[in-house]
């Protein structure tokens, strides 16, 4: 036996964009329907996704900008890491080990093991 190919279509009903603005039935190819229903998803969606986006921004900074070209001002994000470990202090230079062990003291960073 051998096997025959067939094409999928997908039914689904859009607006004519004729006067009377009647529905009719036409075949789609299954990534036109996918996209058709996409973009119907994304309309009935759309306000939900919004007030996400909203609640996200005003629970998530954004990270400082600085202008363009030579005379702004180089923005650095802050230190995320709190803690070092025994390798960074043993792979480091002399000089940033003494910086790192002056902060383990003071309390600002904590060494782990």
């Amino acid at each position: 036996m051998a096997r025959t190919e067939r094409q999928v279509q997908a039914s689904t009903s859009t607006e004519s964009s004729g006067a009377e603005g009647k529905e009719t039935r036409s075949k789609l190819s299954t990534a036109e329907a996918r996209r058709e229903y996409q973009r119907r998803y994304y309309q009935l969606h759309k306000e939900k996704a919004k007030e996400y986006q909203r609640q996200y921004n005003l629970t998530h900074k954004k990270k400082l900008r600085a202008g363009r070209g030579k005379a702004s001002l180089s923005v650095s994000r802050e230190v995320v890491r709190s803690t070092f470990n025994t390798a960074d202090i043993m792979h480091s230079p002399v000089e940033k080990t003494l910086k790192m062990l002056d902060q383990i003291i003071k309390g600002k960073r904590l060494f782990t093991m």
